[in-house]
């Protein structure tokens, strides 16, 4: 199995370097890094863990075609990869809060595709059309191409058949669609790589985790378009209901205790079981999160993105948990 860990920049500079190193010392695969206006500026943070790691693979999760152009974009990856030659991934969806943030809108998937285009073409020293204009990789002292993967973030199945069509691979937010929905989704695109994104919550029993996290964002299911998301029509508002302050930077990224808020208001809305039954379940103590991992590896799920930093307090119990299991060899 492969993990990675998506480090939110939300605490001083020093101690994200740690929380960085921690990951490449324990062996895990990847380190995200969120383009967002809660985080510090994305590539000079790229930069910063590319140069106080080793071994780690530096991913962008995610970046958006809206607030940055795919010259510069281009540029920062070829920089990227001199820095630190094949341990440099691109992650993109259409904007989240790095858009709404600012007060602009995520972009359509026509745009995405052009722009995912436009950056490997880019890459690969074309001259490329994007969007009327004339694009040409200048860079003195450059010889193409450069190799580096693209992850397309996906809610939905609209934005993972793109995926399957243009980019390396996948980060799918678990539990915003069915099982049967991804495999009929991604039919004859079986090589594409999938990395699943979810959370892990601690406690002293199942139980305990569970009353303070639903295991899923639902953020992720209401939001867009409600087609391949196999949501019941009764479920659908409510559903909005509860993730209504999902553009509230504060409170989404801020509150301490948003995850047991999620968890009541789910309960008094009538979603809980439902959100529940979408979950990985990776509830509990250290030896529960564990088998339930192992038992998720043997179902062909071997690549997970996890949340951390922010109102996810356990990140380094995470880390070393997760380091270990790769020691011991998990599979």
């Amino acid at each position: 199995m492969r993990f990675g860990v998506n480090n939110i920049q939300d605490a001083p500079l020093a101690e994200v370097i740690q929380r960085w190193q921690a990951c490449d010392r324990a062996g895990l695969h990847v380190v995200g890094l969120p383009d967002s206006p809660i985080a510090r500026e994305l590539h000079v943070y790229m930069t910063l863990c590319a140069l106080r790691t080793s071994r780690i693979a530096v991913l962008s999760a995610v970046t958006n075609p809206i607030t940055r152009d795919p010259t510069i974009t281009a540029s920062a990856l070829v920089t990227l990869s001199e820095l630190a030659p094949g341990r440099i991934r691109i992650g993109i969806a259409t904007g989240d809060s790095a858009a709404w943030g600012i007060g602009l809108r995520p972009a359509r998937l026509d745009r995405l595709r052009e722009y995912v285009l436009a950056v490997q073409g880019l890459l690969r020293g074309e001259t490329v059309d994007y969007l009327g204009r004339t694009l040409r990789p200048s860079w003195n002292h450059w010889q193409p191409p450069t190799e580096i993967p693209i992850y397309i973030a996906c809610a939905g199945p609209r934005a993972l058949r793109l995926a399957a069509e243009v980019a390396d691979g996948a980060i799918i937010a678990y539990g915003s669609m069915t099982g049967e929905t991804i495999a009929e989704t991604l039919a004859g695109r079986e090589d594409l790589e999938i990395w699943w994104q979810t959370s892990v919550t601690f406690g002293t029993s199942v139980e305990d985790a569970m009353s303070r996290s639903l295991g899923v964002n639902p953020a992720w299911i209401s939001m867009g378009s409600w087609e391949g998301k196999d949501v019941p029509i009764e479920l659908r508002e409510p559903l909005q209901e509860l993730t209504r302050d999902i553009y509230d930077l504060g409170a989404v990224y801020k509150t301490r205790n948003r995850g047991e808020l999620l968890v009541e208001r789910a309960r008094a809305l009538g979603v809980y079981d439902w959100l529940v039954s979408r979950a990985p379940r990776l509830w509990g103590t250290d030896e529960d999160i564990v088998r339930r991992l192992r038992e998720l590896g043997s179902e062909g799920m071997t690549n997970w993105l996890f949340y951390g930093g922010s109102f996810y307090d356990e990140t380094e119990r995470l880390v070393d948990l997760l380091g270990a299991e790769l020691s011991a060899g998990i599979t």
